[in-house]
C-alpha cells in the first residue's frame, strides 16, 4: 500500500473518471477512480453519477462514451 495525500490506494495501475472533463453546467470536478481490473465497476458509478446528478439517459451510447474518457493513471 501506498499513502498519496493520506489516500491508502494500492501501488499500480488505476483507471479515474473526470467530470470536468464532460461539459457541465454545474462545472462539476468529480474524480473517480478504480484499479484498473474493475474497469466495469468505474463505468457503473460514472453512468449513475450522470444520471443523477446530470440528468442523463443510462444506455449503451452513456456508457460507450464515458468509456472513452477514462485516463489511466498511474499510482
Amino acid at each position: 500500500m501506498s499513502n498519496i495525500k493520506g489516500l491508502e490506494i494500492d501501488s499500480g495501475a488505476w483507471l479515474a473518471a473526470n467530470c470536468g472533463k464532460m461539459p457541465s453546467e454545474r462545472n462539476c470536478k468529480l474524480v473517480l477512480m478504480a484499479p484498473e481490473t474493475q474497469r466495469d465497476d468505474l463505468v457503473n458509478a460514472a453512468v449513475a453519477h450522470a444520471v443523477k446528478d446530470h440528468g442523463h439517459q443510462d444506455g449503451p451510447e452513456l456508457r460507450a462514451e464515458l468509456g472513452k474518457f477514462l485516463d489511466r493513471v498511474q499510482v
